[in-house]
């Protein structure tokens, strides 16, 4: 034993670890009688009980201490090297709808740190329409517009094929845009076993956001069975399936239920594929997930890390290698939590939830810009949301240590709790029909609905904290400059740039077309990638394409699609009411703080009301305390708010709120008087003294803001 070991070893006899019980009864001592379950322990939306400490015992019942990176199930990653020889890709989107701009900002960011082309496709482009096919407000919204090989072409010039990998988010437009980018490879003269990137088609997820398919389910299925099978030969670095679960995520899902969602449809396209020939090992090497990464940090990591061991069971179960089991995971900073106030703050939350990503074990990450649920970015946006991943990777040397999270009592026992929870949500689905069969029927919607009221309950009583909305709003902050295009000018721009591009080719062009379209409708399915690609390169567009490889298709039946929520959209409307108000009277609803007696005897609630009426709009005036009902009454008047709120102690309450309720109500007979705190068994006397109401931590924040608002003709 050396001398160091000898040192440690007295310092431990002397300074002997606290047991748990130590702990418990250190911890009761400092609650002062307050429950403990309610105040050191929290029900997540998950349906887990989270707990303020853990011992190393927890790790006896769980598998992490026999395994090891890169093996035994996956659980602490698929590479046994981590990012240590290769990082995860920085994977940021570029949402501009024209070639030319999405080039532009490509080459820059490509410049700065990005390594990875993350593109979403807009509207018409999903459709599978050409831009004179289709409304203005879809062309260029949400995303690049694609049409034919020319606009791909200049989307990525001078970028290298083999440099940087491709992620083409498709929906349901796989085969056709697939073809497009194959085109272009083939014109590049880059082979295309050489080109990495996804393709994404995901019809399952468009079902789910949009309600309706642009074709049967079915048909769709078989064109992307088309599409993995032409990768998994020609392309075995191109991953043509997604496995989406942003339209679960912006439905309100837990981390819980977003997982088992993905693994039942990851389980649905393994079916499907197998069934239309693939072999498992191929399907499964074709699928590629997408996760959003929501603000809960050590959930998020759980999520990510849960759903490595969770995938590898599914492929197993199905036959598959264990090369096959090893999951390919994207994810991007959510949006359910994003704000449009006080947006700067976003910055902070995808800080958060980049670490969670990173930590959890992603193969790429899209950083969402901070303002992203406002306006189209800028290169400013663009920037700090990419440097945040470069961060991460140069400066904060998470790629130095292979599983970072691997051993955390916490995060391990977290993770089983995830696993246990995730899987037998994924075999509810299952057992009620799989993950199209309970869209259909409305079983997801109506459990993610369940959660996402949840959810909203608690922000409304401010039980969980959107900062600058529910807690801490800037009323005095500058909106941020709208910057969005003009949909009706970019949609026919952009068909005049189609029209130009096919007459630009050749005399013969449309000839050609036609010619190298009725090949696509006589081929099979073998060489159906290989014909619409050369039709794509003699100048046949998307719509073309469409309408040749769906001749005989027609739109799926409609279902209710989820819907598209933002935990913050409801205080924003009541801010935004504010903020009308404020323009057409030159001054914001009103709200006076009748504040009783010296600054310490009222500074806690006053403090407390300003914050739960400013999340509303109100504009807060709060004097300093008064001594007498007649000075209050005096204040009121030249504040010439409607609505007044009477800060104090228990006692001073006890003692004064009848007589200062009584004043106000004879001299303003219709303003309305509410107590900051719980009256208990005063409730009665306050009342009949002119106490209209009150409010306290358990008051639901959101609806108080919005009677008070209704009340004074704001809403």
């Amino acid at each position: 034993m050396n001398k160091d070991t000898q040192k440690n070893k007295r310092l431990l006899e002397e300074f002997p670890a606290a047991t748990p019980e130590q702990w418990r009864e250190a911890a009761d001592k400092l609650l002062k009688g307050a429950p403990y379950e309610k105040v050191m322990e929290r029900q997540s939306p998950e349906g887990i009980r989270l707990k303020p400490i853990f011992w190393k015992e927890v790790l006896d019942t769980l598998p992490a201490a026999d395994t090891q990176p890169g093996f035994d199930g996956y659980l602490r990653g698929t590479k046994a090297s981590g990012y240590r020889v290769q990082p995860w890709e920085i994977a940021q989107e570029i949402p501009y709808g024209t070639p030319t701009e999405f080039n532009d900002a490509a080459k820059a960011d490509l410049m700065r740190g990005q390594d990875a082309l993350n593109v979403i496709l807009d509207i018409a482009t999903l459709k599978g329409l050409d831009p004179d096919s289709a409304q203005a407000g879809e062309v260029g919204a949400c995303g690049l517009s694609i049409a034919c090989l020319q606009d791909i072409k200049v989307a990525f010039s001078e970028i290298l094929p083999e440099a940087v990998s491709f992620h083409i988010r498709t929906g349901c437009a796989g085969l056709a845009v697939g073809s497009i980018f194959f085109a272009w490879l083939k014109e590049q003269g880059v082979a295309l076993d050489s080109v990495k990137g996804s393709l994404g088609m995901d019809p399952i997820a468009v079902r789910a956001a949009s309600g309706q398919l642009p074709a049967e389910l079915a048909e769709l299925l078989d064109e992307q069975a088309v599409l993995a099978e032409f990768c998994a030969k020609e392309a075995p670095s191109i991953r043509s399936v997604g496995v989406s679960t942003l339209p679960y995520h912006q439905a309100g899902a837990s981390a819980v239920e977003e997982l088992g969602i993905a693994l039942a449809t990851g389980s649905a396209y393994l079916t499907e594929l197998t069934a239309r020939g693939l072999s498992v090992d191929d399907a499964a090497k074709q699928i590629r997930f997408s996760f959003s990464i929501g603000p809960n940090f050590f959930m998020e990591i759980a999520k990510l890390r849960a759903a490595r061991v969770l995938w590898a069971q599914v492929v197993a179960a199905f036959g598959g290698s264990a090369e096959a089991q090893k999951i390919n995971m994207h994810a991007r900073t959510g949006l359910y939590n994003k704000t449009k106030k006080d947006p700067y703050v976003n910055m902070l939350r995808t800080t958060t939830e980049a670490m969670s990503g990173v930590i959890g074990g992603v193969d790429s990450l899209c950083v969402g810009n901070f303002d992203e649920v406002s306006r189209l970015p800028d290169t400013f946006s663009r920037r700090i949301s990419r440097n945040t991943q470069v961060i991460l990777q140069e400066e904060c040397e998470l790629t130095a240590v292979v599983d970072p999270a691997g051993g955390s009592w916490a995060i391990e026992w977290l993770t089983g709790e995830v696993s246990e929870k995730s899987w037998a949500f994924f075999q509810e689905i299952e057992a009620k029909g799989g993950v199209v069969a309970t869209l259909k029927d409305g079983f997801i919607a109506d459990t993610l609905a369940k959660t996402a009221a949840g959810q909203e309950k608690q922000l409304n009583q401010r039980r969980v904290s959107l900062v600058g909305t529910n807690v801490y709003p800037n009323l005095d902050e500058e909106e941020l400059e709208a910057r969005l295009p003009d949909y009706a000018n970019l949609r026919d721009t952009r068909a005049k740039e189609i029209a130009r591009a096919r007459v630009e080719l050749d005399a013969d062009t449309d000839a050609k077309v036609m010619a190298a379209l009725g090949k696509v409708v006589e081929v099979d399915r073998a060489g159906l990638i290989s014909a619409v690609i050369n039709a794509i390169s003699v100048g046949a567009t998307i719509g073309e394409v469409t309408k040749t490889v769906r001749a005989a298709a027609n739109p799926s039946s409609v279902m209710q699609p989820l819907p598209v929520a933002r935990l913050s959209a409801k205080y924003e409307a009541l801010r935004a009411a504010s903020a009308t108000f404020k323009a057409n009277n030159g001054h914001g609803p009103k709200l006076f703080l009748c504040n009783l007696g010296p600054l310490r005897r009222h500074k806690g609630r006053a403090d407390f009301t300003k914050g739960f009426f400013q999340s509303g709009g109100f504009e807060v005036t709060s004097p300093a305390g008064f001594e007498t009902p007649e000075a209050a009454v005096a204040a009121l008047g030249e504040s010439a708010a409607a609505l007044t709120v009477v800060c104090g102690t228990d006692g001073d309450y006890e003692e004064n709120f009848a007589n200062y309720a009584k004043a106000i109500k004879q001299a303003y007979p219709n303003t309305r008087v509410m107590l900051a705190g719980f009256p208990g068994a005063n409730e009665a006397d306050y009342r009949a003294a002119g106490m209209d109401d009150f409010i306290f931590v358990k008051s639901d924040n959101y609806e108080v803001n919005r009677q008070a608002l209704e009340l004074l003709g704001v809403l």
